[in-house]
């Protein structure tokens, strides 16, 4: 009876998603909600609605599932604001430097976020196999170095400069980026502790020898 409960509560969130992220493509592509300049018209308004109600209703019961703190606030914000971003504001309208910001900032907490979120389940499978814990603060990292590998070729495609090796530099940055995270955060034990995965392990300071928090 539990099982046919949750598959009943799958369906209705599938089905409840679905149909929002159907109702914000209508109204942007479909209606062009964009072009209408009245800030309170009935059309902006559901826009509005149904660019925070498409995230959340997506994301609120995957970053559960996840246990990565405050994902689904990032992926919220992120993807609303994204949604406002691009429909609603002309970027030729605004500063070079602003606009790349408004623009480019919500896009990667947007992307940022599903990434966190697919390296998080996939890391709590392999951690449940080995029996630890896994750590959320690696998959919020490995989520924005992975955004920011994105959001880099969105860049350099709106410069005209996606090329495959311009691409394959951005990847060696951020796989550089990472390796020295990984690095610099790397998990300490000491000396007897059994480990309980990466949530459970002290973090030294930086990897030049001064060792745990607390040794002298």
């Amino acid at each position: 009876m539990r099982i046919l409960g949750r598959l009943a509560l799958a369906i209705v969130w599938l089905a409840a998603s679905a149909t929002s992220w159907s109702l914000v493509y209508w109204l942007v592509i479909r209606r062009n909600v964009g072009a209408v300049p009245d800030f309170w018209a009935p059309e902006r308004l559901l826009a509005y609605a149904c660019f925070v109600l498409a995230p959340a209703l997506t994301f609120l019961p995957l970053a559960r599932l996840a246990r990565v703190p405050f994902l689904e606030i990032e992926a919220i914000v992120g993807w609303s604001t994204t949604l406002y971003v691009w429909t609603f504001i002309d970027p030729s309208r605004v500063d070079d430097v602003l606009a790349m910001v408004v623009i480019l900032l919500p896009l990667l907490i947007a992307v940022s976020s599903v990434y966190a979120l697919l390296v998080a389940l996939v890391s709590r499978r392999a951690a449940a196999r080995r029996g630890q814990e896994p750590d959320p603060l690696v998959a919020r990292r490995r989520g924005y170095v992975l955004g920011l590998f994105a959001v880099g070729c969105v860049l350099l495609q709106s410069l005209e400069a996606l090329t495959a090796l311009n691409a394959g530099l951005l990847g060696l940055i951020a796989l550089f980026v990472e390796l020295l995270a990984m690095t610099w955060f790397a998990p300490v034990r000491a000396e007897g502790e059994p480990s309980r995965g990466t949530s459970g392990d002290r973090r030294r300071w930086n990897e030049y020898g001064r060792g745990a928090p607390g040794r002298g």
